[in-house]
């Protein structure tokens, strides 16, 4: 086996289980590399030390080696690039019309979508090159690691784009050589991204030479999500060797409230999976104290081990889950939205921590204590899960939330339809401009149709995220007082925040190149939708950066990984000027005096220095306290009780 990739919805625990997998795989003699491909690394975190995008050893027991890094995608793609560039150059200025220095400010641009288009070659150059026995991936969530397993296509779309631009050489050398065309670099390097792509498809599909390890919860939000990814996995023929359901809540050996609600809703989300499952199930038990540093990975690795795959955990009969009290009183914890000014909020941080049940809750909450304000809730997630919170069928149009006493609309933006069908208004667009073209034209207008036809096409992965965030300005636009976001885990959250700028950047690249072509052909529809589109980016950084009208809501939970990486969310939220009014907060809850287990009271004592330290670091913002229930809410009426259990810390 040469790869494994841990995929799966964020906070399920892949970063624990592909570190516990490597560590296992090292110590009984394997020669390993674990790498997180995951923008927002917390590898480093879970192992306990210090990585970056060099391999480092990890002392490890026996005679086996593990290494690890952090892979940075703009360092990894500036690498194949540089060792491509003069030849891409070469069949950019045989192709196009642009200058040399025009050619240049493409090369200078920064990719959107870098961490998945580069992801799966760097891989390769590390397996190569390092030569382990096998490679362990840490993946993104689940939108982004579908995107990094479907690198073959994008590779087969940039050969075939470069195969277009120089057959107008083939063609101008042929006639001038009186048919004779002999190969040169060029066709050469077309060839080799050809092959990188065949071969990436014919090893991705190979059983015996890479896999997916796909990690869930034993909820039902990351179960349907689970089912969702396996048709993904199964479409593009990659092998699921099994399916990890992670922190199963043992049968408790003493009376506890918490864990006895847990079994009860765990076996329920369990007993659904596997009457659909595809693959192998493993149970793995919920462990005492989070799997962190060595040790406590080697814990883990051996429950990822076990020939039962935990059939036990679920082998015996399960307590009656016992009634918990709520006590209904106004969501006093959303006093941030009080300001008529606020025209959106965003919802963010570590995969997993309760991102969307807290934008959901959070916008019920807010519509029907201001029903004056009308209100979007907006899922930008690829991944989406907003409409499984609410119970609700969500598409790209926004409806209304039965249900809410107020005016709340919800959606989830389908980006991909969004990017499908501005590709076909180009597509007409470039169509209509070159129908355009007479006689004495110094254009080729096949080949040159067609190569700006596969330009159209040749969108990098994470390009349709852009749509969400124009999305978000219609809104704002189209009548929303307030409009409520569900964003995407915080790596690609982050990489959101500054795609509005780099793909401006892009826009008046592509405007430079219409301009080549502005004497035969016009501008036409499409530089106008460019110069559109921009003007639109750049008012929406201008909503960003007004701390009056946006702000964004982190959330997380009380644990060393998850407050890690809240830490880094709020330097960068900083560094960009954005307002954080609150900080939520998800974690166990003793005010209702209900008997807990010796394990839950200690986990419970655990998560109270982990609030602190994030209290600590929150600064200006108001720590919240939301308590994390044994069955998470669902629909309206237990995301709002839920919501009016919230207090500021």
């Amino acid at each position: 086996m040469q790869y494994r990739f841990f995929a799966g919805k964020g906070g399920v625990g892949k970063t624990s289980c592909a570190a516990a997998t490597a560590l296992r795989e090292a110590e009984r003699g394997a020669d390993v590399l674990l790498v997180s491909t995951d923008p927002a690394h917390s590898l480093g975190d879970a192992l306990g030390r210090t990585l970056g995008p060099e391999a480092r050893d990890v002392p490890v027991r026996g005679r086996g080696r593990l290494r690890a890094l952090e892979l940075d995608a703009d360092a990894a793609l500036d690498r194949w690039i540089a060792a491509r560039e003069p030849r891409l150059r070469e069949i950019a200025s045989r192709g196009t019309y642009l200058s040399r220095e025009e050619i240049d400010r493409f090369f200078r641009l920064s990719l959107p979508g870098v961490d998945e288009l580069v992801g799966l070659v760097e891989l390769e150059r590390l397996r190569r090159e390092l030569e382990p026995e096998r490679v362990i991936v840490d993946t993104a969530p689940t939108g982004h690691a579908l995107r990094l397993l479907d690198t073959p296509a994008l590779l087969s779309q940039l050969a075939r784009v470069l195969d277009d631009m120089q057959e107008k050489h083939r063609q101008v050398s042929s006639a001038l050589a009186v048919g004779r065309y002999r190969e040169d670099a060029e066709d050469a390097l077309i060839a080799e991204i050809e092959g990188e792509a065949r071969e990436a498809r014919e090893r991705l599909r190979d059983r015996a030479r890479a896999s997916v390890r796909w990690v869930a919860l034993p909820e039902a939000l990351s179960i349907e999500e689970t089912r969702d990814g396996l048709e993904a996995l199964a479409s593009m023929g990659v092998c699921v060797d099994e399916i990890v359901v992670n922190r199963v809540t043992p049968v408790p050996r003493a009376r506890c409230v918490r864990c006895e609600a847990r079994v009860a809703s765990e076996r329920a989300a369990i007993g659904a999976l596997l009457e659909r499952a595809s693959a192998p199930v493993r149970q793995v038990p919920r462990l005492d104290g989070e799997p962190r540093g060595i040790e406590g990975l080697r814990a883990l690795g051996d429950a990822l081990a076990r020939e039962d795959r935990g059939r036990a955990l679920i082998a015996s009969k399960a307590p009656r889950a016992a009634r918990t009290s709520s006590r209904a009183r106004p969501a006093r914890a959303l006093g941030f939205v009080t300001d008529a000014s606020l025209r959106l909020a965003l919802f963010g941080g570590k995969g997993g921590v309760g991102k969307t049940t807290s934008a959901a809750a959070a916008a019920i909450a807010i519509a029907e204590q201001h029903p004056e304000r009308r209100v979007l809730l907006l899922s930008t997630d690829p991944a989406h899960s907003l409409g499984d919170a609410l119970e609700l069928r969500l598409d790209d149009d926004p409806r209304p939330v039965p249900g809410v006493e107020g005016r709340l609309d919800a959606r989830e933006i389908d980006a991909s339809a969004e990017l499908a069908r501005r590709r076909q208004e180009h597509a007409r667009a470039v169509d209509a401009l070159f129908d355009a073209l007479r006689g004495g034209s110094r254009l080729d207008p096949v080949l040159d149709r067609a190569i700006v036809h596969d330009l159209v096409e040749l969108a990098p992965p994470g390009i349709d995220e852009l749509f969400s965030v124009v999305a978000i300005l219609d809104a704002i636009d189209g009548g929303y007082d307030l409009v409520i976001v569900d964003t995407a885990p915080w790596g690609h959250t982050e990489r959101l925040l500054a795609l509005p700028a780099t793909v401006r950047e892009w826009v008046k690249a592509l405007l430079a190149v219409l301009l080549e072509y502005r004497e035969v052909i016009g501008l036409g529809e499409l530089a106008q939708d460019l110069v559109g589109f921009s003007r639109a980016l750049a008012r929406l950084v201008e909503t960003w950066r007004d701390p009056a009208r946006t702000a964004f809501v982190p959330v997380t939970r009380p644990a060393a990984l998850p407050r890690l990486e809240t830490e880094r969310l709020l330097a960068s939220l900083g560094s960009r000027g954005m307002r954080v009014p609150s900080l939520i907060v998800l974690g166990d809850d003793d005010r209702d005096g209900a008997p807990r287990c010796s394990a839950c009271t200690r986990a419970l004592a655990d998560e109270e220095d982990e609030r602190s330290a994030l209290a600590e670091r929150a600064g200006d913002a108001k720590l919240v306290r939301a308590p994390l229930l044994a069955v998470p809410p669902r629909g309206v009426r237990a995301l709002r009780a839920w919501a009016h259990e919230w207090e500021v810390a």
